[in-house]
């Protein structure tokens, strides 16, 4: 029997630089492009949760005052840190 296989014809030569750049160029911009856009989705919602999370732990806390008391400046005083004594 004779089996009819296609002929598949290679290119054994170099690759030209401009044919290799012609490739991987878009193929490395689509990379780049997705890259900076997942950084800047993560550093928009890094951003967001900087400023939203403080007013909502803020407004949580005073919801809860009844287990808080407020000092004035006179009712405390600062003391000073000193490292321990030895009492031998």
């Amino acid at each position: 029997m004779n089996d009819r296989r296609p002929r598949v014809y290679t290119y054994r030569g170099n690759v030209p630089l401009w044919l290799v750049l012609a490739v991987v160029a878009p193929l490395g911009l689509v990379f780049l492009t997705s890259l900076i856009l997942a950084v800047a989705i993560v550093a928009a919602g890094a951003a967001l949760v900087g400023f939203l999370l403080p007013s909502f732990l803020k407004r949580s806390a005073g919801q809860d005052s009844s287990q808080t008391i407020e000092l004035d400046p006179t009712q405390y005083r600062h003391l000073e840190s000193r490292p321990p004594r030895d009492h031998h």
